[in-house]
Formats: C-alpha cells, sequence, structure tokens
C-alpha cells in the first residue's frame, strides 16, 4: 500500500500592515477655517482637499472641523468642540485662508468695489470681473460663495460695531439680502448708506 505523500507546510511571518489612507486624505493641510453664520461665530481647522478654501466651499454640502470653537453672537457665551460638521448653506461669510490656488489659472481682472448686506452682517470688499464685464450679472452666474478682496466685516453684537478684516473673504451671495455697488472712497471712509448712484441686485 502506498503511502499518502507529504503534506507541504509554508512558514508565514507576520508583518505589520499600515491602515491604508488616500494621498488626497494623508496630504491635505490643515487650515484655520473661522466663518459667520446668522448668530454665531465658529472658528478651527480644515482640511484642505482643494487648490482654495473657495473651491472646497462650492465643492461641497457640508465641511468637517476639528478643534472647534462657537460664539453665539447674542450673548457672546463661546463653547468648544473636539469636531463639528457645518452646512455650507448656513454660511454667511467665511475668511480665506491657505494657499491662494495655482497661478497660471489666473487671467486678467478688473476689481469692483461692493457692499453686501446679509443678516446682521455688513460685508464689504472688491469683487474680481473680466473687464468689460457687468459685474453683478458675472456675480449672479458664479457658484454660491465668492471671494472679495481687500475686504472687511462688520456687526453689532453688543449695540457698538465690531470689524473683521482686511483680507479676503468669501461671501455666500445665495444667503444676501442686499448687493450694492459702491465707490472706492465708500469703502476707506465708511460711507455705506445707499445712495443714487449705486446699483443694487438681489442674490
Amino acid at each position: 500500500m502506498t503511502p499518502p505523500p507529504a503534506l507541504l507546510h509554508l512558514p508565514l511571518q507576520q508583518t505589520n500592515e499600515e491602515a491604508f489612507e488616500p494621498d488626497s486624505v494623508s496630504e491635505a493641510p490643515l487650515v484655520r477655517f473661522s466663518a459667520y453664520t446668522a448668530h454665531h461665530r465658529i472658528v478651527g481647522w480644515v482640511r484642505l482637499r482643494a487648490d482654495r478654501l473657495t473651491d472646497l466651499l462650492n465643492a461641497h454640502d457640508e465641511l468637517l472641523l476639528s478643534d472647534v470653537e462657537i460664539e453665539d453672537l447674542d450673548d457672546g457665551v463661546r463653547r468648544r468642540e473636539e469636531s463639528d460638521r457645518i452646512a455650507i448653506r448656513d454660511l454667511l461669510a467665511v475668511h480665506a485662508a491657505g494657499p491662494r490656488g495655482d497661478d497660471t489659472m489666473r487671467h486678467r481682472t478688473r476689481a469692483h468695489p461692493i457692499v453686501i448686506r446679509s443678516g446682521s452682517y455688513l460685508i464689504a470688499g472688491h469683487l474680481h470681473a473680466e473687464p468689460g464685464a457687468d459685474p453683478l450679472d458675472s456675480l449672479r452666474r458664479r457658484p454660491a460663495m465668492v471671494p472679495l478682496t481687500d475686504a472687511w466685516l462688520e456687526y453689532w453684537p453688543d449695540g457698538s460695531p465690531r470689524r473683521h478684516g482686511v483680507g479676503t473673504i468669501i461671501v455666500n451671495r445665495e444667503a444676501a439680502d442686499t448687493i450694492e455697488l459702491v465707490t472706492d472712497d465708500d469703502l476707506v471712509e465708511g460711507l455705506l448708506a445707499p445712495h443714487s448712484r449705486s446699483r443694487s441686485a438681489s442674490a
């Protein structure tokens, strides 16, 4: 009677295998996030998985923030959260942070002084549009979140004005109550009451 063939034994060595994380996640930088909703100021950190923060805001319905501080602008109470999700539609304005994007994709524009009233906020800055284009028509055709350069934001939490800026502020044009073209003097001197030469547009 023929003996059964010998069994083949393969020694298996246990190795430590790192969890897979896509480069787009592991290499995305954390950037500071500072934004305003109707009644709160929100500060935290967000993964910048886009060329610019404006692109990130327009590409998603919500963002996951880490190390978050939320300030109630009505009573000044602040609370901290390890993480929080914020819906883009609830954002009225966001301070731009992170890189400016690919310089090779930039094209010549003209800057137009503009004022946006959104809830209890007054936001002023320069809207960039192609030379010869109507700036308000250009604004209506753009995604919801639009950057303004040399911008500032003002609100009145305790009856006295509080202003933040100057820098780039990304505004939610769909949440704006009014949008006005003004003059550079208006921006510099704070003469922002509506006047006959201003052109207005709803969001």
